[in-house]
C-alpha cells in the first residue's frame, strides 16, 4: 500500500483505507451473530402463532417486524457497549466473538499504528448501527444517530473533559454495506480537525450537536463513501455528521475507536485495554472471556450509580469556541 495514511490524516482530518479487510473473514461472522441476537428476540418478543412466519423472514424483514412491535431500546440489543443510562444486573449488550476479534483485528491495529504509534488501546467508545430506509423510520427516532441521521457533531464531543483534551483518539468507521450519499453516508467538514473542539449543545433527541451548525453551509463539506472491506479513519475533532438513508435497502456499520495507551479513554470505568505494544507484558486480554469479565466487571461499578457513563457539553464560558466565531 503506498498510501500516506498519516499525511492524509493529519491535512484532511479523515483518511479511507481500501479493501484492508475481508468480507467472509472479518465481517460477515458479525452480520451471523446479529443474525442469531435477531432469533432471539423473535423467540422473545413475537406472538406464538407468528413465530415460525417471522423466523423465514430474512434479517432486514425480520428487523423491520420487530421495529414495528415497539420494543423499548431495540437497538440496544445490536449495540457493543453498555447502555448510558438505567444499569442493572440484567443490562446487556452484543458482546460475541466476533466483536472482539474485530477490535484485535492486526490490519486495523497495524493501520492505526500509523497515526498513534505502537502504543494503542481500545477505547470503549464504540457503537454499531443498524440504519434502516428513513420512511420506516418514526419521526420521534429520525434524528437518532443509531438508527436515524447523525447530527453534526465531533467525537470528543461524547468524552469526559479528560478525553476531550488530554487523549489522542482516533475513530475507525467500518461499513458492513456499500455506503452512499443516498443511504446515509458520513459528510465531514474538510481541515475543521484543525479548529480544535468547538461549542456543542443538546439536540432534539437529547444528543451532542455542534452549536451553530447552520455556519456549516458556508464551509467546504466531502461525503465519505466507502465500499465494503474499507474503513474510515477520523480525528476526534473532525466535524461530521450521517446523512439520512434515502435509499430502500439497510446501512449497517460500526465505529471502534482507539487511542494512545495511558490516556483517558474518556469513559471510565468502561473497558479500556491494550491492543499493541512493544512491550508483550501491556497486552493483557488476549482471548474473548477475558475481553468480556473486564465488561462484566465494569457493570457491576455502574450499577450503583445506575449509569455507565456521562459527559459533560464541550462549552466553554464564551462564545470564542462557537462554529461561527472561530472560522
Amino acid at each position: 500500500m503506498n498510501q500516506n495514511i498519516k499525511k492524509e490524516f493529519e491535512k484532511n482530518g479523515f483518511v479511507r483505507v481500501k479493501n484492508l479487510l475481508d468480507y467472509k473473514l472479518d465481517l460477515e461472522p458479525i452480520l451471523n451473530d446479529m443474525s442469531f441476537i435477531m432469533n432471539r428476540l423473535v423467540h422473545r418478543f413475537v406472538k406464538q402463532k407468528n413465530k415460525k412466519r417471522v423466523l423465514g423472514y430474512n434479517f432486514k424483514k425480520k428487523y423491520s417486524y420487530l421495529v414495528k412491535l415497539g420494543i423499548p431500546e431495540l437497538d440496544q440489543y445490536f449495540n457493543i457497549r453498555l447502555p448510558q443510562k438505567n444499569i442493572s444486573v440484567n443490562s446487556d449488550f452484543f458482546a460475541s466473538q466476533s466483536i472482539f476479534n474485530l477490535i484485535k483485528n492486526k490490519k486495523i491495529i497495524n493501520t492505526i499504528s500509523k497515526i498513534l504509534g505502537n502504543e494503542i488501546s481500545s477505547n470503549p467508545c464504540q457503537n454499531s448501527r443498524i440504519k434502516q430506509p428513513e420512511k420506516r423510520v418514526s419521526k420521534k427516532n429520525l434524528n437518532d444517530g443509531l438508527v436515524g441521521r447523525t447530527p453534526w457533531h465531533q467525537d470528543a464531543g461524547v468524552m469526559n473533559k479528560k478525553g476531550q483534551k488530554g487523549t489522542s483518539l482516533v475513530t475507525c468507521w467500518i461499513p458492513f454495506t456499500k455506503t452512499r450519499i443516498k443511504n446515509g453516508s458520513m459528510l465531514a467538514v474538510k481541515n475543521s480537525h484543525k479548529f480544535g473542539l468547538v461549542n456543542h449543545h443538546l439536540g432534539s433527541k437529547g444528543q451532542v450537536e455542534i452549536k451553530g451548525k447552520e455556519t456549516i453551509e458556508q464551509l467546504k463539506t466531502v461525503a465519505l463513501e466507502a465500499n465494503v472491506g474499507d474503513i474510515i479513519l477520523l480525528n476526534k475533532y473532525l466535524i461530521h455528521c450521517s446523512l439520512p438513508n434515502k435509499s430502500n435497502d439497510f446501512r449497517v456499520s460500526m465505529d471502534l475507536r482507539y487511542n494512545k495507551s495511558g490516556q483517558p479513554s474518556g469513559r471510565e470505568p468502561l473497558p479500556c485495554f491494550a491492543v499493541k505494544s512493544k512491550n508483550k507484558k501491556n497486552i493483557k486480554v488476549n482471548n474473548y472471556k477475558q475481553w468480556i469479565a473486564l465488561w462484566e466487571k465494569a457493570k457491576n461499578k455502574c450499577i450503583p450509580r445506575k449509569w455507565s457513563y456521562k459527559y459533560p457539553l464541550p462549552t466553554f464560558k464564551n462564545s470564542l469556541k462557537d462554529l461561527k466565531n472561530i472560522i
